[in-house]
């Protein structure tokens, strides 16, 4: 099953749980307010870049690329970036945390794609307003309109939020992502030249990893070097080094995941699978229209609802 294929099996295995789950709407907090303040930084320096589109990113979060670029690895809804880009999708993961037991001091793992800015912006967000450390690997990787403007990747968001004082949690280590997690193919330049270029201008780790299991083994070793082990495992998008490539992955639903009643073995399970069966809690944040039905967030744009 192609990566293409498993995702729309997801969306509509996700959909039928949806279903039956009830809106628990969230009372503003911290970490939305966060959220706001990042995202009008980040904004503000799109514009100045010249690579801010109002269409694309009506609600000015900064974090809406573009459909295709060298960076594009696989299809994408815009209504779904726009929706992980909603400030108080930061609230929803920070309620994640709590459910799963996660406290001030506590280390998090992350491992984000760069499909879902808004996802991993929002981890970050809710782990500085909750006093929760973060040990996180970003790949390049993305679907369409998520971090796909090599002219202002998430580590550079990322260290433009750290300059403003606004956010203290740095990566700890950077990776190609995409098929195989090194980049095997994207929808249509190559995308080799300008990845190398965007790996070597960073100063953190670099997984260039020779298959998907290595990839996932470095993982592990990175997320091995927290001073404390980890409480939380966060997936952010669908880097296959999350999702491996067993066909259980469609049960698992989204968000806080519970433990399935069998895993698979091998090399077909990624690291979500890997943390499960250790059991440490999970949180799955891809499936963005399900993640907004279940805390009352409007899907898609604010500036488009009614519309």
């Amino acid at each position: 099953m192609t990566s293409d294929v498993k995702r729309i099996w997801i969306v509509c295995l996700l959909e039928l749980l949806l279903m039956a789950s009830p809106a628990c709407p969230l009372e503003p907090g911290p970490a939305s307010a966060l959220m706001r303040r990042c995202e009008a930084l980040l904004c503000a320096e799109k514009e100045r870049l010249g690579l801010f589109n109002p269409v694309l990113d009506p609600d000015r979060s900064g974090l809406i690329g573009v459909e295709f670029s060298p960076l594009t690895t696989s299809v994408g809804e815009l209504a779904d970036k726009q929706a992980a880009a909603r400030p108080e999708m930061a609230d929803a993961v920070a309620e994640y945390l709590r459910c799963a037991g996660v406290v001030s001091g506590d280390w998090a793992a992350v491992n984000a794609s760069a499909s879902f800015p808004g996802f991993f912006l929002a981890v970050l967000c809710a782990a500085e307003t909750m006093g929760v450390h973060v040990q996180a690997v970003f790949s390049y990787g993305s679907s369409m309109y998520g971090g796909t403007q090599p002219e202002f990747t998430f580590p550079m968001m990322l260290d433009l939020l750290n300059t403003a004082g606004l956010l203290h949690a740095r990566l700890r280590a950077v990776a190609p992502g995409g098929a195989q997690d090194r980049m095997a193919q994207t929808l249509l330049d190559d995308p080799l030249p300008t990845l190398h270029t965007l790996l070597d201008s960073r100063t953190e780790e670099k997984i260039e990893a020779k298959s998907r299991s290595e990839a996932i083994r470095r993982r592990l070793e990175v997320f091995g070097e927290t001073p404390r082990p980890v409480r939380c495992f966060v997936s952010c998008g669908g880097p296959g080094t999350s999702l491996g490539t067993s066909e259980r992955v469609l049960e698992l639903g989204f968000g806080l995941l519970g433990r399935p009643a069998s895993l698979p073995q091998g090399d077909e399970r990624g690291l979500i699978f890997e943390y499960l069966d250790q059991g440490i809690p999970v949180i799955h944040l891809l499936y963005a229209r399900g993640i907004c039905e279940e805390f009352g967030i409007p899907y898609g744009a604010a500036s488009c609802e009614g519309n």
